[in-house]
């Protein structure tokens, strides 16, 4: 059985997310999220190494917090896994108390 060590909580989730990638935009779906990353499933996966920008739709009503840069970690199937490299410090706390919300969340 294959242990994570992680340093930050992730949370399942399913949220609707923009990634782009040299130009090419597509629309996916956030399955798990932490403040450091995040993975995602999309038709149009990036290669590993890739770096992109992401939107993901937190559901709140307050508009999605946008990662300026995130690094594709890793490609399996349909998902892939998302290393968040460049985050504004607004977008960051928007994030945080969004996994705050998830974490008391019964």
């Amino acid at each position: 059985m294959k242990q994570e060590f992680r340093k930050v909580q992730r949370f399942a989730v399913q949220l609707p997310c923009t990634l782009c990638s040299n130009e090419v935009t597509s629309d996916g779906t956030v399955l798990n999220l932490s403040a450091q990353g995040c993975a995602i499933t999309t038709r149009h996966l990036p290669s590993v190494s890739t770096y992109i920008t992401l939107d993901i739709e937190l559901l709140n009503g307050e508009g999605p917090a946008t990662i300026e840069l995130a690094g594709v970690r890793w490609v399996s199937g349909h998902r892939c896994g998302l290393e968040f490299i460049r985050v504004r410090p607004d977008m960051l706390m928007k994030l945080k108390a969004f996994a705050l919300l998830l974490e008391q969340t019964p």
